[in-house]
Order: structure tokens, then C-alpha cells, then sequence
């Protein structure tokens, strides 16, 4: 698989301009357009970076590239759905934390899923909340 394409959309600006300090970065990868802006807006009033990705094979080209600190996946996209990009990630960067997010976590064990190297499950719809302390708990662990 070439890691190596450009991703035209993808842009961040990983330097705080108020204060100088590096800031961390989260690649969303969620098919849904309305999701990964969702996402974005929140992250970015957070102060955080992001990146984004519409399916795992996207979210693997820019993890290749970028390093982000965290990655927030949904799991039903297609080309490559996210948990297979959460056995990926884990086994090649096992220092970035998962948080799986998804309506469909019926189909799925949480052991299952966390085999796989994910930190965290999340149901959507999300509570952006839970979510923040999920992040800030990750984050703070690295």
C-alpha cells in the first residue's frame, strides 16, 4: 500500500500563535462530512490541532505523515473501516491512543475491540463532554 499520496485536504497549524507551544493534534476519521466538522469545530475551540480523514485508508496515509496524538475513528466507513485502521495504527504507532466512536457498538465485544489496541469506546451520539475528559485523560497519559 503507497503511504506516500498527497491528501489535499488535510492542513494544520500545530503552532498556538498566542503563546508558542506545541499543540497536540487529533486526526478524526469518520465518513460522515457533518461528523469530522462537528468534531472539528469542537477540537479546535479546544485548542487542539486536528486532522481528518474520511476512511481508514485516508487515516493511514496521514498517520504516516503527520504523527497526530490522538486518534478519534468511527467504525462503519468504507475502503477500510475502523477498526481495521485501530489493529493498523496499534501495531505500527502504538504510542497514539484510539477512541472508537459508533452508533453500531452492538456488533462488536468491547474485549474485542480493545484487543485491538483502542484506549477507548464511545456511542454515538457523542457527549462532547465525555468525550473532552476521555481526550484530556489520553492526552495526559503520553
Amino acid at each position: 500500500m503507497n503511504l506516500t499520496s498527497d491528501v489535499s485536504y488535510v492542513s494544520i497549524d500545530k503552532i498556538n500563535q498566542n503563546d508558542g507551544l506545541q499543540m497536540k493534534t487529533i486526526l478524526i476519521v469518520d465518513d460522515a462530512l457533518e461528523v469530522r466538522e462537528m468534531l472539528n469545530d469542537f477540537l479546535t475551540m479546544q485548542k487542539f490541532g486536528t486532522l481528518q480523514a474520511e476512511n481508514g485508508v485516508e487515516a493511514m496515509k496521514i498517520v504516516g505523515k503527520s504523527h497526530p496524538d490522538l486518534a478519534i475513528v468511527d467504525i462503519e466507513m468504507p475502503q477500510m473501516n475502523g477498526l481495521e485502521f485501530a489493529r493498523w495504527a496499534s501495531d505500527a504507532f502504538p504510542e497514539i491512543p484510539i477512541i472508537i466512536i459508533s452508533a453500531y457498538l452492538e456488533k462488536y465485544s468491547l474485549e474485542f475491540i480493545k484487543n485491538l489496541g483502542v484506549k477507548k469506546v464511545l456511542r454515538k451520539p457523542l457527549d462532547i463532554r465525555q468525550l473532552k475528559e476521555e481526550i484530556d485523560a489520553l492526552i495526559d497519559d503520553q
